[in-house]
């Protein structure tokens, strides 16, 4: 397994404010492993990190209360039903 560098902003930023473990892990999987434009969905998210869906919306609402990470909703059909897809990315297109 590679080391991951944090860039020194990230960092910064991230620990300026003061977010509990979880959000820190989403961040820098958010930081590390999303598609081309920087965007990772919920379950992916849950799916790697063996979190729930509700323990990853979680850290995402402290990431998002400190103004670290974007927010986008999409409808979609999941076995013929409408569901709302959550993905998210960190800010300033950090990756």
């Amino acid at each position: 397994m590679s080391a991951i560098t944090i860039p020194p902003a990230v960092r910064t930023r991230l620990r300026d404010a003061q977010l509990p473990s979880h959000a820190w892990l989403v961040a820098v999987h958010l930081l590390v492993d999303t598609d081309e434009s920087g965007w990772r969905t919920c379950e992916a998210l849950a799916s790697d990190t063996l979190m729930t869906t509700h323990q990853i919306r979680q850290s995402a609402r402290a990431l998002d209360e400190a103004g670290l990470i974007e927010r986008a909703r999409r409808f979609a059909k999941v076995d013929g039903r409408k569901t709302t897809l959550t993905s998210y990315r960190l800010k300033d297109g950090t990756r």
